[in-house]
């Protein structure tokens, strides 16, 4: 797995976004486990259907957790309507998590100052100058990653600050 994230960031330098026939990189969220979410403190809001979850934030879905200072969520129609089960659709619009961000997923941790979700388009988006994805010794920093869960793709972009950045150890795993 580790020699195959090498060949894949090594790709992803030479050209550009990462296409890979696995998903080793793809968004951590689903649609189709439910989101356990526990804070300091909730405020709902029905009218703007949000939800913003604050202090000491833990996301869990599956084997996915993702702490944060802050979470912000929206999502469709009624608060009270039960989800429709037939269809996946968890109601989830978006979600954006802010302040210390940490994602841990498939063996892997995702950094960021703010992360966004979008259920419909089932696409993470790591923003900020700590923009990061650790794998083993394998990393990708730059200031925007974006990681889509159906296209089997990821793009990481840098700034005029920041440049892209990636470390990989073709031959981690791998005998002589």
């Amino acid at each position: 797995m580790r020699a195959m994230m090498g060949v894949m960031l090594l790709a992803l330098l030479a050209a550009g976004p990462l296409y890979a026939q696995q998903s080793p990189l793809s968004s951590p969220l689903n649609s189709k486990e439910q989101i356990q979410i526990s804070a300091d403190r909730l405020d709902a809001d029905n009218r703007n259907q949000t939800f913003v979850f604050k202090g000491n934030v833990k996301v869990v879905q599956g084997k996915t957790i993702i702490t944060s200072e802050t979470l912000k969520v929206w999502y469709k129609g009624d608060a009270d309507q039960e989800a429709d089960a037939s269809t996946g659709d968890t109601r989830i619009r978006d979600i954006e998590a802010s302040g210390n961000v940490v994602i841990l997923f498939d063996g892997r941790t995702a950094k960021s100052d703010r992360a966004l979700y979008s259920a419909d388009q089932e696409t993470l988006t790591l923003l900020g100058e700590t923009a990061s994805i650790i794998d083993g010794k394998n990393t990708i920093k730059g200031t925007k990653i974006t990681l889509y869960r159906t296209k089997d793709r990821i793009t990481v972009e840098g700034s005029k600050k920041e440049r892209v950045e990636a470390v990989f150890f073709p031959n981690d795993g791998a005998t002589d």
